[in-house]
């Protein structure tokens, strides 16, 4: 008898961090600094969305904003770092459902999904699983073991 994995599905979160760009509030801040040109997945636009993360965290309106639709604001950050480490890690990561890469590796055994219909990044080549929208709830959560998302990005891509 052939005991067979469930197979691995794959997910697309580049329209997700597209959104951060593309979905802007008329915020002036928001407007002049979350544009295309600025948010082009290199490691030092990572800088201006912790940025936008802090200014929702710190701010009044952005606390209401986080505490209505923290899943979507968790989810495009998430995926936009995570674009950024997938554009600098050479190909080798890829996106994938959350509950998929669980039942196929052990390396999801200390994780519980973070929002819902979560995704990671997974290497198949190296065995290896990157948690970008993880890291961006526990930094809106004040659990982060990254001061920010530029520590977080940079260690993602040199380990």
């Amino acid at each position: 008898m052939f005991f067979l994995k469930p197979k691995l599905i794959k997910n697309d979160m580049k329209y997700m961090a597209k959104l951060l760009f593309k979905d802007v509030s008329p915020d002036h801040w928001d407007q002049h600094n979350l544009t295309k040109a600025n948010l082009d997945y290199s490691i030092d636009s990572v800088r201006l969305v912790n940025e936008y993360a802090d200014r929702l965290i710190q701010t009044e309106i952005g606390q209401q904003l986080l505490s209505e639709h923290a899943d979507n604001f968790t989810k495009r950050i998430g995926a936009y770092l995570g674009e950024v480490i997938k554009n600098h890690k050479d190909g080798k990561y890829r996106w994938f459902d959350f509950n998929s890469i669980q039942e196929n590796t052990i390396h999801l055994n200390n994780y519980v999904l973070s929002v819902d219909d979560e995704s990671v990044l997974y290497s198949k080549k190296l065995d290896h699983v990157l948690c970008p929208i993880y890291e961006v709830k526990q930094y809106f959560d004040g659990n982060s073991n990254y001061d920010n998302f530029l520590a977080y990005v940079e260690d993602a891509i040199k380990n």
